[in-house]
């Protein structure tokens, strides 16, 4: 295999010199530099502060990351004391934040080579400890940001984890050779041909996450399988995770909810013999199935993947599903209809009841136009109404209950994904203790109490859980 050559210091730091003086005399003409887009967030004066950061940081990287059992951060965020942010100092935050904010620059250089990529996913002094439910896998769609992939698979990475990615038709031919590369380096990482397109409004979505279940379920192992999008980011670390799901104890954790109007196809037939839905014929009755909307993000155990590839057929439902919004239909109406009796499932009647239940797979922060931004959302910054977590937000991170957030953009903060990744490999790696995992969250949830004892004669739905609701703007 050939060997890519690795840049002298000195030479990146004359390109980035280079590129800084390209910048004040023409602003368009860096931006073309580099291939990626640039969040609109970004000023003129943000940018500058950001390329002085690393050319500062590059000049002393012979000396930095010296001891490999510690985290090393980019040139971009190599100032930023991730300590003091968690520990809640505000006067030290706002130096990371408004024109201080650290976008990621990305790296045309990039190393592809295995012992480059390896050395930047997997500590040289790493020991890792066997997990109780021998590894957790994760299907992501991805389209961009392969930098920002990485750094996700770093720190969830364990030789017991698998790793699935659907990449995007359209995305760019070097973000498809950077993905390649990462699944040639490591076994434990998987990339599906590159077939389809997907998008936000959820075309092929579906379908893409259930060919990473098929290719997936074929591993053995891994115990639960994590559905995550592009710029979803875990939130923690590869044995919290290993102790939540064994929590769980074999219940999914799906967002549910009632149908949302008007994106059946109504000129399609939708009951289970139509659908042809079940592979045993037997099973399909003139039962119309009842769609449930929820989230694209879920947790499923081994058992639920392995009933949805061999139990069931999938094909003709994935079909029909419509031209908006599809993605957020597929898992959690299975999920949802209790008289399949899928592994795992929960039950339709507490969103019948227009009763919400808890979900701990992903958390985003909606802030509808009609409310005020700055008081909703932290780093001040909505697209499509979701806050777009910053720095401000590593102190509610590091403790808040589910697995991951959306979004984090490496191009308007990295600084955020950066801290998040350096608390996991802590946790990881140097058994960092910086809060408490509450047990009792997780086995007390609605679905798992469910689970355990729906099949009870004596068994009653209590779709409130018995602890307080979860309020965000107490974790910051």
């Amino acid at each position: 295999m050939s060997q890519q050559r690795q840049l002298p210091y000195s030479v990146i730091l004359l390109i980035l010199g280079f590129t800084f003086i390209i910048y004040l005399v023409s602003p368009t003409t860096l931006l073309n530099l580099f291939y990626g887009e640039f969040d609109p967030y970004l000023s003129a004066d943000r940018k500058v502060v950001v390329y002085e950061k690393m050319i500062e940081a590059l000049r002393n990287m012979d000396k930095y990351c010296k001891d490999r059992r510690f985290y090393c951060k980019r040139p971009e965020t190599r100032h930023v004391d991730c300590r003091r942010v968690l520990r809640g100092d505000k006067a030290y935050l706002q130096s990371l934040t408004g024109i201080n904010r650290i976008p990621l620059i990305e790296n045309p250089f990039l190393n592809l080579t295995c012992s480059a990529i390896k050395n930047r996913i997997i500590p040289k002094s790493s020991q890792f400890k066997l997990l109780m439910l021998n590894g957790t896998a994760f299907a992501r769609i991805v389209f961009a940001d392969y930098e920002f992939i990485e750094k996700q698979v770093q720190a969830s990475y364990h030789p017991q984890n698998f790793f699935c990615f659907a990449v995007d038709a359209n995305s760019s031919a070097e973000f498809q050779k950077r993905m390649k590369a990462l699944e040639r380096c490591l076994p434990n990482v998987f990339v599906l041909p590159v077939t389809e397109s997907y998008d936000s409004k959820g075309h092929n979505i579906n379908l893409a996450h259930y060919n990473c279940m098929k290719r997936l379920e074929a591993s053995r192992g891994w115990g639960y399988l994590m559905l995550l999008q592009n710029h979803d980011v875990i939130t923690k670390s590869v044995y919290e995770l290993d102790r939540i799901f064994d929590l769980l104890a074999g219940a999914n954790d799906v967002f549910m909810s009632k149908e949302i109007p008007g994106r059946r196809n109504k000129h399609s037939k939708w009951d289970l013999k139509s659908l042809r839905l079940f592979r045993n014929e037997s099973r399909n009755s003139d039962y119309e199935l009842e769609i449930s909307s929820g989230f694209v993000q879920a947790s499923l155990s081994r058992a639920v993947v392995e009933w949805l590839v061999n139990e069931v057929d999938v094909s003709i439902l994935l079909q029909q599903f419509p031209e908006y919004g599809a993605d957020e239909q597929f898992i959690s109406t299975f999920q949802s209809n209790q008289d399949f009796k899928m592994p795992g499932h929960f039950t339709n009647e507490c969103f019948h009841n227009d009763t919400s239940v808890s979900f701990i797979s992903r958390f985003s922060r909606w802030v509808p136009i009609n409310l005020e931004r700055s008081s909703n959302c932290a780093s001040g910054t909505v697209r499509h109404d979701i806050c777009i977590f910053g720095i401000e937000d590593f102190l509610a991170v590091s403790k808040y209950p589910t697995l991951s957030f959306n979004k984090m953009l490496p191009a308007f903060d990295f600084s955020i994904i950066e801290c998040t990744a350096e608390l996991l490999h802590n946790r990881t790696y140097l058994g960092q203790r910086d809060y408490n995992l509450e047990d009792d969250i997780y086995k007390n949830l609605v679905s798992v109490q469910y689970h355990e004892n729906h099949k009870k004669s004596d068994y009653k739905l209590n779709c409130t859980s018995n602890f307080k609701p979860w309020n965000y703007l107490d974790y910051l």
